[in-house]
């Protein structure tokens, strides 16, 4: 019975690391692609993530383009970084750091939605200019490329089971059998 759970959890880990290299590779267009367009008084701006907190922080929005950043591009790299290493680690075996990696794998959990909020901002953004009247404010594919890397690393999170850092391959003896 044990073994078919272990298998099981096996599979849990393929799907896991599939769906964050899946991840991985949809940040790059996500950085990659304008993820908004805005024309305010005759003024027309294509931005990627990066190029909009650049424009936000030359703007005097420097704390909402430093939580752009945050949100867009240092939770999603470092949650597909602790993500890989809780991969490898599972592949390898147990180590004797369980509960310590345990931890990172709740706290990716619970941060990896938080990065959805740039795809919020582009929205709301989207629809508040639209009042203007001079003012017009569109998503574009980079966003959707985004929000796809988001859904994907969330995914990835949630099939990865951590019982597996506990866990003895089958046939190795744990620290407790062997005297």
């Amino acid at each position: 019975m044990k073994n078919s759970h272990l298998v099981s959890r096996k599979k849990n880990l393929s799907r896991a690391s599939a769906l964050a290299l899946a991840a991985a590779i949809m940040l790059v267009p996500a950085n990659l692609l304008p993820v908004l367009y805005t024309q305010n008084a005759g003024k027309i701006r294509t931005d990627t993530i990066f190029s909009g907190i650049v424009g936000l922080c030359q703007e005097g929005w420097w704390v909402l383009g430093v939580i752009v950043f945050i949100a867009s591009i240092l939770i999603p790299l470092l949650k597909l970084l602790g993500l890989a290493w809780l991969l490898i680690v599972a592949q390898r075996g147990p180590d004797g750091r369980a509960r310590p990696l345990t931890r990172l794998y709740v706290v990716l959990n619970i941060i990896g939605r938080w990065s959805m909020l740039d795809v919020f901002l582009v929205t709301f953004l989207s629809g508040v200019v639209q009042f203007g009247l001079f003012a017009k404010a569109e998503p574009r594919i980079g966003i959707a490329a985004f929000a796809a890397a988001v859904v994907l690393t969330v995914m990835a999170t949630e099939a990865f089971d951590p019982h597996v850092l506990w866990e003895h391959p089958a046939g190795a003896s744990s620290p407790s059998s062997a005297k």
